[in-house]
């Protein structure tokens, strides 16, 4: 069986149901994959009909048909989910069981962690003052995660030598004897980042980048004012965390490290260089967005937080599309 890490904090986190103001149940397609299938399909009584009518078995993959207002068929008018209700938690298909989890899967190791985009995850990422780390999952709890009970083979070399790179960086982004931008610097010249603005560099001004996401696909319409702040800043992004003595901001650019260093389902792993300078991005983003806003509460950080996590982390294609612009700049630079 696989190890399974997870973040020292991930086990604290707990949905908050109808308390969210941002559930993940409204506007997201929702993949029903075959085991759930399978278990619907073998329900009776009046759930039995409504789960028939619920879901779109047509579809690649098949999927929850969304209300008018773009909600899940099964989520009430009290912001609870009827399945779990009715059903119990084990009746939810992996998507709803696993959000806002994501999961690396190695070749003998399960890394999880917990996603930006859910109001509660990033509150809890973003107040922890612990530093970041990963722990193992005792045996029992590990077994309980479907993944790491497949068969286990000996990392390869790669991902050996990513990881490790990955955790000499994260060493010095806990060091908090040294200011986060002094931090940063160092870990940008251990990974041969020079942010040097090159000609043409969209990356290079806050209006280039502004440009940039305006071009991405879009999820929410406020997202637009986000990105009119954005415009509104001069000077050089790349030296936007100067000063910054937050431990949030700490902490986003651990967790966009781990998130993206290495990842199992893209090629960036091929090119840690790049995903080292997108987790620096993302946190010199949240923060010009935040400081754009005139932010200074940790509510508001957290909701910027959120939604660029909503935007970008959550549309692959946008993820790939930052990535590849983060590709050719680092190459220049």
């Amino acid at each position: 069986m696989k190890s399974v890490f997870v973040p020292n904090y991930y086990k604290d986190f707990s949905c908050i149901a109808s308390a969210c103001r941002h559930s993940c149940c409204i506007g997201w397609e929702i993949d029903v994959d075959g085991e759930a299938l399978a278990r619907y399909g073998a329900v009776q009584g009046d759930m039995e009909a409504r789960l028939r009518r619920s879901i779109d078995t047509e579809a690649d993959p098949p999927c929850f048909v969304l209300t008018a207002d773009e909600r899940c068929p099964f989520l009430n008018r009290n912001g609870l989910c009827d399945l779990i209700t009715e059903l119990g938690e084990g009746a939810l298909c992996h998507i709803c069981a696993d959000h806002p989890r994501f999961r690396h899967v190695l070749s003998d190791r399960v890394e999880l962690g917990l996603g930006l985009c859910c109001e509660a995850a990033a509150g809890l990422i973003l107040t922890r003052t612990e530093p970041f780390s990963l722990v193992e999952l005792p045996a029992a709890d590990a077994a309980r995660e479907r993944y790491a009970l497949n068969e286990a083979e000996p990392l390869d070399p790669r991902t050996q030598e990513i990881l490790a790179v990955r955790d000499a960086l994260l060493t010095v982004l806990r060091d908090r004897t040294l200011p986060l931008s002094d931090r940063i610097h160092r870990v940008c010249a251990e990974m041969g980042i020079n942010r040097t603005v090159c000609d043409g560099d969209p990356l290079g001004s806050y209006g280039g980048i502004a440009a940039l996401l305006r071009d991405l696909e879009r999820l929410d319409p406020s997202w637009d004012g986000c990105l009119d702040g954005l415009e509104t800043l001069s000077g050089d992004p790349w030296s936007e965390l100067e000063g910054e003595t937050g431990v949030a901001y700490e902490n986003l650019v651990c967790y966009f490290l781990y998130r993206y260093l290495p990842a199992d389902d893209t090629d960036w792993q091929e090119t840690p260089r790049t995903c080292v300078a997108f987790a620096i991005l993302c946190t010199v983003l949240i923060h010009a967005i935040h400081r754009a806003a005139g932010g200074k509460d940790p509510d508001s950080l957290c909701e910027i937080a959120r939604m660029f996590s909503s935007e970008i982390e959550y549309s692959e294609e946008n993820t790939e599309r930052l990535m590849e612009e983060i590709e050719w700049a680092v190459r220049e630079w």
